[in-house]
């Protein structure tokens, strides 16, 4: 039977084409791991944090903020967690709302709970627009929202308080929120300015998590810039790694940039 890679007389790895930033990313988290490769990858990008063995760890995917929200199971903590951190004009309101009420002021999808506060990264743009409707409330609440599905490629701390943000591009320009059309039409209408994914992460890590961070940007094209990240390409970076002896595939991928 005819498949695509007989059809296209297809004989090499997937790893000759592969385009997937992931992938990539997960390729570098294997290689920093190996012989003295991350303390090389910090003294490239200048770090001026010093690394303490007891409190280090690298992460791929990292998503602190939202197992961290699942640690709290206290339903009034979880609520004076929001009200602290957001600090909305109509706090005392919100205080005294009922747990199912406090979750539809917010949209909580997949619909509010009448037993626990439900977690940020739930609430849903379209229908808080239509419960907040002054534009730096609602800009702050799709922020603190965002922040709870944004998850880093990968992320070396260095100590629990510091810590280098990795973003890593490899055909695609920086994302920018919010990305469904339904959400977009909502701030072209309300007259807001859309969100970079790089200044999403410096309000996760610094503001949110109060992480001192140093962010890195790899990309793969020279048009790339950012005013928060410092911005390496990929063979640059790999240049001063040492890949001996990792597996073939991946030196086919890293050979392919």
């Amino acid at each position: 039977m005819e498949n695509i890679r007989s059809f296209l007389s297809w004989n090499k790895n997937y790893a000759a084409i592969n385009r997937e930033e992931r992938n990539l990313a997960a390729v570098l988290y294997h290689v920093l791991l190996l012989k003295d490769n991350l303390n090389s990858f910090l003294e490239y990008i200048e770090c001026p944090f010093k690394v303490d063995p007891l409190e280090m760890g690298m992460y791929f995917e990292y998503a602190f903020i939202r197992d961290l929200w699942f640690q709290i199971h206290d339903n009034e903590k979880r609520r004076e967690l929001i009200l602290t951190l957001l600090k909305p004009r109509n706090e005392s309101e919100l205080t005294t709302l009922s747990t199912f009420e406090f979750n539809k002021f917010f949209g909580a999808v997949p619909q509010p709970s009448a037993k626990y506060i439900q977690s940020p990264g739930n609430w849903s743009l379209t229908k808080y627009h239509n419960t907040i409707t002054v534009n730096d409330e609602f800009l702050k609440v799709c922020r603190f929202k965002w922040s709870f599905n944004a998850k880093p490629d990968i992320v070396i701390h260095s100590s629990r308080g510091e810590a280098v943000c990795i973003e890593a591009k490899l055909e695609s320009m920086e994302g920018r929120y919010p990305q469904k059309p339904s959400e977009v039409a909502i701030f072209k209408a309300r007259g807001v300015n859309s969100v970079g994914q790089t200044e999403l992460q410096e309000y996760l890590m610094r503001t949110l998590l109060g992480i001192n961070t140093q962010f890195v940007f790899l990309v793969n094209k020279a048009n790339h810039h950012s005013s928060s990240h410092q911005v390496i390409h990929w063979k640059d970076m790999f240049r001063i790694l040492d890949i001996s002896g990792i597996p073939s595939f991946m030196h086919e991928i890293i050979e392919g940039l």
